[in-house]
């Protein structure tokens, strides 16, 4: 009798929890119905999917089987495959090698090679350690014992293929910095930095009062009422001559500044060090030059290494930056078959989906960050992703570098989260899409993923964010 009542106590525990996720996913439910009828959101797409990966099991799915553009999404499968291929202690290795030889009063007869790795991150003018990258490389070459250089600076870029950008990204997007894309050898971000003033009255040009790195740039901004909400971008494909530059500022601003896409990366590093070397003390007789093929006879001088995975992790996930996506997208397409470009990069996460047992009918990557709108997935696909990664060596890692940061607007979406509950979250945005995805683990422990795809909306991004936190308010309650 004590072993029946055992039992049936045991069940009566059981239906009351299944009865409070039922409550407690038909809530959400509710909310996503509401959100759905909004005029707003009437003719978008909308998908919900909850997985609980504590139970391995599915617990709420709205057309999770939909086809939905990931925006910044994609960067999680980037950033997961890394870690798998690559380990968190992972650095980008740049090589800094000479030909030639060096004469007793330390003159090189030959030339300084530069060899890329692809570091997204190398002489970025944003970190004090890249920033140094110049006379880190310098000291070396004193070090090296060369004091004049009787030959040339160049730079190998070959380890990336030459196409910078994927075919399909936006003609608004690759003129600026976040649409810059990658090559073997970056230099500061493959980004210039543009300060602005306004001018003294409402419709006169907006003024350009620095350029750093320095390219042509054929200045259009006007100035705007006070109330004018600040809409600089910037035009140009990689390997023009300069940048042109469209857009309002308001009027009383005194300095303000934006962003482009710097169009020869290689080639004006291989010049700017030229002249670093130059005006430092160390001669240079030749001018500098790209796409060097290695000579047969060289001698190493320094590895200059950057930031661990886990770092160019956090820097791609939290702040989104695509240089670093598409750096590592790239970098492991060449480990699969030796030449860095976006269709080794591709092959290579199909092959990763594969080993977590994921169905690839379900997702279309052409690039490692999202820019490009031919990506595609299914909500469903981000949570078993999501889950798998959860059972991998590398997943606290993962997990810790995985966010939105304070300064993004998109974090207004992260919820109060109930005590003894975390969550980590992700977002994918672009001109009519707002993803997130990520995360949480409620107070029994038990840990869940979960995707809100929603692409086509009509209304302004704070007001579809909003309404995206209503749902998720409900998510961490489960």
């Amino acid at each position: 009798m004590k072993f029946c009542k055992k039992i049936l106590f045991t069940l009566a525990v059981i239906l009351m929890g299944s009865s409070a996720l039922a409550q407690n996913t038909d809530r959400v439910d509710f909310v996503v119905r509401h959100i759905s009828r909004r005029p707003a959101v009437r003719h978008a797409s909308l998908s919900v999917c909850v997985h609980n990966i504590t139970k391995d099991s599915t617990i709420y799915s709205r057309n999770s089987d939909m086809s939905m553009t990931p925006a910044a999404i994609n960067k999680l499968f980037t950033t997961a495959a890394a870690y798998s291929r690559l380990g968190p202690k992972f650095t980008f290795e740049n090589y800094l090698y000479y030909s030639g030889s060096i004469d007793n009063q330390g003159t090189l007869n030959g030339d300084i090679i530069i060899v890329g790795s692809g570091d997204p991150f190398f002489c970025s003018d944003r970190f004090a350690y890249t920033d140094s990258t110049f006379f880190r490389l310098s000291s070396s070459i004193r070090k090296a014992g060369i004091r004049r250089i009787n030959g040339h600076v160049y730079v190998d870029t070959s380890l990336f293929e030459d196409e910078m950008v994927y075919p399909s990204w936006q003609w608004r997007d690759i003129g600026n910095s976040f649409g810059s894309g990658a090559c073997g050898l970056n230099y500061n971000e493959n980004s210039v930095d543009v300060h602005f003033r306004a001018g003294r009255r409402v419709g006169d040009p907006a003024i350009i009062t620095s350029i750093s790195p320095e390219i042509p740039i054929a200045n259009h901004v006007v100035t705007g009422p006070r109330d004018t909400i600040f809409d600089i971008c910037f035009y140009g494909s990689p390997y023009e001559d300069g940048r042109i530059c469209r857009g309002i500022i308001p009027l009383g601003t005194s300095d303000t500044h934006f962003r482009a896409s710097l169009p020869h990366p290689a080639s004006f590093m291989a010049r700017s060090f030229t002249q670093y070397l130059r005006n430092h003390g160390i001669t240079v007789s030749g001018e500098p030059s790209v796409h060097f093929t290695m000579p047969k006879q060289c001698k190493k001088i320094c590895i200059d290494t950057s930031f661990n995975l886990f770092t160019i992790t956090a820097l791609t996930t939290q702040t989104n930056s695509n240089i670093a996506a598409e750096s590592l997208f790239k970098l492991m397409g060449c480990l699969r078959d030796g030449h860095g470009c976006y269709s080794s990069g591709r092959k290579f996460l199909y092959d990763y989906f594969r080993e977590l047992n994921l169905s690839t009918s379900d997702i279309r990557m052409v690039d490692g960050s999202g820019l490009s709108r031919d990506n595609r997935v299914t909500a469903y696909f981000v949570t078993q992703f999501l889950d798998a990664v959860a059972r991998q060596p590398f997943f606290w890692d993962f997990v810790s570098a995985l966010g939105i940061s304070q300064k993004m607007p998109e974090y207004a979406v992260i919820p109060e989260i109930p005590e003894g509950c975390s969550i980590k979250v992700k977002s994918g945005t672009m001109s009519g899409v707002r993803n997130f995805v990520g995360y949480f683990t409620n107070d029994d422990d038990q840990m869940f993923s979960f995707a809100i795809l929603c692409n086509d909306y009509d209304c302004d991004d704070a007001t579809m964010d909003r309404l995206i936190r209503d749902v998720l308010e409900e998510i961490v309650r489960l």
